[in-house]
């Protein structure tokens, strides 16, 4: 079938233009979906998907995580973002103060590379110095990652219908908009994790209308943890 002509039934410009040469990180800092957000608002992410990583079960499930941590995993642009700045968006993030009720919310690194890892132990190593409660950062030796079910999937996303209509409008099927470079950035917004005067820049890429685009801004403003997040944007 011929892809439609008609530019509002295309998927968004973002997603046509996205690379494909990617890179991939995984980090687990609590439940997964706020987590999202907060990395998928970062210049550079590509896609984001939570799902679970760290324990050795199999086939761990929302329900049944067994020894693995509620996770998220990222693609990158590595000519946008290094995953340094990945490591200090985890850390503005990280709250030493609090210590995971449950195993599924313990904060991890878990190294896609050799130089990942090598670089995740330094930053730890460095956060340790400064406050020893961050020993509860756990470097995980085995990358492996397991994709949590598609309705745990842009979780934020769908709790806003109208941006959500809008960017499934766009695309083929419900797993399209998981993977949407769109529907990620979206989510940053939702999160709170991306400044609203962002949008000025962002809006003809994210090809959503006027409505949603005010959707965004209103959450945006109205959460407002953009603030935490000057020095993380800065080292990208």
């Amino acid at each position: 079938m011929a892809p439609p002509t008609d530019p509002a039934m295309q998927p968004p410009p973002m997603d046509r233009t996205a690379r494909t040469d990617l890179e991939a990180a995984v980090v687990a800092l609590g439940c997964f979906w706020g987590v999202e957000a907060a990395f998928g608002a970062l210049d550079g992410v590509v896609r984001t998907t939570v799902g679970y990583a760290g324990g050795q079960a199999s086939d761990p499930a929302y329900a049944t995580l067994g020894d693995h941590a509620e996770a998220v995993r990222i693609e990158y642009d590595p000519a946008r973002l290094r995953y340094t700045a990945l490591l200090d968006r985890f850390w503005s993030l990280f709250d030493p103060t609090l210590t995971p009720a449950k195993r599924r919310y313990q904060p991890l690194l878990v190294p896609q590379n050799a130089e990942q890892a090598e670089q995740a132990r330094a930053a730890c190593a460095n956060a340790v110095a400064q406050d020893e409660r961050a020993t509860r950062v756990e470097v995980v030796g085995d990358g492996a990652f397991c994709a949590a079910a598609l309705r745990h999937q842009k979780h934020l996303l769908r709790r806003h219908d109208d941006v959500t209509a809008a960017l499934q409008a766009r695309l083929p099927d419900a797993r399209a908009l998981v993977r949407s470079p769109a529907a990620t950035l979206a989510t940053g917004y939702l999160g709170g994790h991306r400044h609203p005067s962002r949008l000025a820049d962002d809006q003809d890429r994210l090809g959503l209308p006027a409505g949603a685009l005010s959707t965004l801004r209103a959450a945006a403003r109205r959460h407002g943890s953009w603030g935490t997040f000057v020095q993380a944007e800065r080292s990208t």
